[in-house]
């Protein structure tokens, strides 16, 4: 990892004073972890800071809200108000104006040191963004973002970009890309900035958010691609004050009975397709009013059936939803693209999770026309 590129984010982020964060859409603990982490060091650092994420979709996970600044997330990104009205004087000068309201027209008068001043024609701009930095956490490229960059391309088209990822497909699309992919979490990467740039700042809080990226993508420290520093930094951030307990608590033992009965009726109907490696199951609207569930409730449990189906490389749960059907693609598998594959479906999302609305009354034929892309 270079050290040039901890210089010169570090150098960026000391000249800028009002930083948007954001993740990808619908994100899991890496990405809420990282975002919120950031967060809290841009703060200690004595920057504004606004975390917007989107979230519509599904809304946030509330085994989430035990992290700190989980209320700061915001589901879109603000604007000034303001409306600035810019004319062309001619090498003149303004020695002062006044301005009224008067049936319902506004009336601006100026003050010119000379009689003959000639204005151009005024030039009109509004709807100008506060941010003059935007930092992008655990997200392979903009699109991953969702409403986040799809409502306000102009302006991410204009502002510097710091990209911050540990994904191996990650586009590099910021005019700085700390991208290490040997990093088992974004979280990770970020505990060794914020110790590159200032050691002291990493606190309790922040060293839960830091941690609890990293338990969840090493699965407890399970996963193959856990290495010595991944071991060195969770041992330092608990030393830091990480609340261990807390987070495994709130992973692995924080599901609503409802949503256990819901996971057993999705297990109930579970069918793989060893062909191709996937695992699909559908959730009725019988289900949903039996448990007490909504389609908010899916995504606490969809990562878990990954996770208990190590022969299903893709997880696909297909559910009623106004009257049609909706489904939900999961991957944890780098090498497959979910966005793509399901792109002729009209899917949102990113690589690793996609949704997509199917314009069918039929369970039987909502089945097919998922498999179908899979053929």
């Amino acid at each position: 990892m270079s050290l040039d590129t901890f210089q010169q984010i570090a150098k960026t982020i000391q000249t800028k004073h009002n930083i948007l964060v954001t993740t990808r859409a619908n994100p899991d603990w890496d990405a809420i972890s990282s975002a919120l982490g950031f967060c809290l060091l841009l703060k200690r650092l004595g920057k504004k800071v606004h975390c917007a994420i989107d979230a519509n979709k599904f809304g946030l996970n509330k085994s989430y809200g035990f992290l700190p600044e989980f209320e700061s997330i915001n589901n879109s990104i603000s604007k000034k108000s303001d409306i600035t009205l810019e004319f062309d004087i001619n090498q003149n000068e303004i020695n002062g104006l006044t301005y009224e309201v008067k049936n319902e027209k506004l009336m601006i008068r100026l003050f010119p040191n000379k009689q003959d001043l000639s204005l151009g024609a005024p030039r009109v701009k509004q709807e100008s963004y506060t941010y003059d930095l935007i930092v992008v956490l655990d997200a392979s490229d903009l699109d991953s973002l969702g409403s986040i960059h799809e409502d306000h391309a102009e302006f991410f088209y204009h502002t510097p970009i710091i990209n911050i990822d540990h994904q191996p497909e990650n586009e590099h699309f910021g005019e700085l890309n700390l991208v290490e992919m040997t990093a088992v979490a974004t979280t990770e990467i970020l505990f060794m900035l914020a110790e590159y740039m200032q050691k002291d700042i990493i606190d309790q809080h922040l060293s839960t958010c830091l941690l609890a990226g990293i338990i969840h993508e090493s699965k407890s420290f399970q996963s193959p691609n856990i290495t010595p520093r991944t071991l060195a930094i969770a041992s330092e951030l608990m030393s830091l004050g990480a609340d261990r307990e807390l987070i495994i608590q709130k992973l692995f033992y924080n599901k609503a009975v409802n949503a256990l009965q819901l996971w057993g009726r999705m297990l109930a109907n579970l069918h793989v397709d060893e062909e191709h490696s996937i695992a699909w199951s559908v959730v009725t609207n019988d289900d949903f009013e039996r448990t007490q569930t909504s389609e908010q409730t899916l995504l606490t449990v969809v990562d878990d059936l990954l996770l208990h189906a190590p022969e299903a490389k893709i997880i696909i749960i297909i559910y009623a939803k106004d009257g049609y059907f909706r489904a939900i693609m999961h991957t944890h598998d780098p090498s497959i693209d979910l966005r793509q594959k399901a792109a002729s479906l009209g899917a949102h999302g990113n690589r690793n999770l996609v949704t997509y609305d199917i314009f069918t009354k039929s369970p039987k034929d909502a089945i097919r026309s998922v498999m179908n892309i899979f053929q």
